[in-house]
């Protein structure tokens, strides 16, 4: 066989590898769009039929196992190692006990920011918070010191008291203008708020109301619900353990 061969099969070597790589990678990520679509039913199936799942042990067992397949955190994963703090820690928030409730609740509170539009009413992160994490008692106290240690860390924007005096968590930074502040104090005592609430307890015209709640509706803080039934309302989903704690 002649140079001029053993190049040309070297060539046609080396190109049908790269032809076969070129190959091999589009089928990777045509399987890593599959368990993209995968993770997002699951996540999809745990929402919905949430209270359901956690009454039935059996039924969290078997999503557990279905969630670690896709790569999902399972209930396990939010296990306090130490089970509650000593004196010391306690008093000052700090040590073991309150890095790993605070890793957890990070988690938590940013995967329920989705939902939320960035902002979460503390009671509601306080609920989700002790349906999850079940191995272990979380005081709401317990619940503030570990937000205290991510603010500090800025992994958090912080805890804001409104005028209605719920306490709200910004996960992330939430620029809101005076109009949008107001109507989240008033949709906070029920979890949801009417045009006609907001022009009442406000005195402001139509056009102003309309364009705070629509732009709390775009921010993904608000949600628009035209019920004919119960009439039009804008629910905030960041409020929801405020309704349960009443």
């Amino acid at each position: 066989m002649g140079l001029h061969e053993i190049e040309k099969q070297v060539k046609m070597k080396s190109a049908f590898q790269r032809k076969r790589v070129e190959l091999m990678m589009e089928e990777l990520k045509g399987m890593l769009n599959t368990v993209k679509e995968l993770r997002e039913k699951v996540e999809e199936f745990e929402k919905e039929y949430e209270d359901l799942i956690m009454e039935l042990p059996e039924y969290q067992r078997k999503l557990d196992a279905i969630k670690a397949e896709v790569g999902l955190p399972t209930t396990e994963e939010f296990v306090i190692k130490k089970k509650k703090p000593g004196l010391l820690e306690k008093i000052t928030g700090k040590g073991k006990f309150y890095e790993e409730l605070s890793m957890k609740i990070l988690d938590i509170a940013t995967k329920a920011a989705k939902e939320t539009g960035g902002i979460i009413s503390l009671a509601d992160l306080i609920l989700r918070v002790n349906k999850i994490i079940r191995d272990i008692s979380i005081s709401p106290m317990d619940v503030v010191k570990a937000l205290k240690k991510l603010e500090e860390a800025g992994l958090i924007s912080g805890v804001r008291k409104l005028k209605s005096g719920v306490k709200i968590v910004e996960v992330y930074p939430v620029e809101l203008t005076k109009d949008q502040n107001e109507i989240l104090s008033l949709a906070s005592k029920k979890g949801w708020i009417t045009l006609e609430n907001v022009m009442v307890e406000t005195k402001w015209s139509r056009e102003r109301a309309m364009r705070a709640l629509k732009s709390l509706e775009e921010a993904g803080i608000a949600i628009y619900d035209p019920s004919y039934t119960k009439g039009s309302r804008w629910y905030f989903p960041g409020f929801v353990g405020e309704k349960k704690t009443k």
